[in-house]
């Protein structure tokens, strides 16, 4: 499927989408179907879809985090030096965090 929006439009959909915390995307595709369903921006199913994206969102934030400490960790470690015990209990509350995060997505979804 091919949408073509003008600049302006575009642009007003964009912001539309990011007061959403949507994607573009994620936003025309909520909207179309919403729209085809007869179902508000209010409507149950939207806000689900919305705490579903928030919460994939927050997931590949903390992927990043858990990245950057796995670097950090490893220079210290070919450096001679002994991981701190703080690196270790963040890297657990990371890993927590990821975790619960997927948890309460597939709940969310029924999984």
């Amino acid at each position: 499927m091919t949408v073509r929006y003008n600049a302006a439009e575009y642009e007003e959909i964009r912001r539309s989408a990011a007061n959403r915390t949507q994607t573009v995307s994620r936003f025309c595709a909520t909207s179309s179907l919403n729209d085809a369903r007869g179902l508000s921006a209010g409507d149950p199913q939207d806000r689900l879809d919305r705490a579903v994206d928030e919460l994939a969102n927050s997931r590949a934030q903390l992927a990043r985090v858990g990245n950057n400490l796995n670097q950090i960790s490893f220079a210290l470690h070919a450096n001679g030096f002994h991981r701190p015990a703080e690196l270790d209990e963040t890297l657990r509350l990371v890993r927590l965090a990821v975790s619960t995060v997927d948890t309460t997505a597939a709940n969310l979804v029924g999984g």
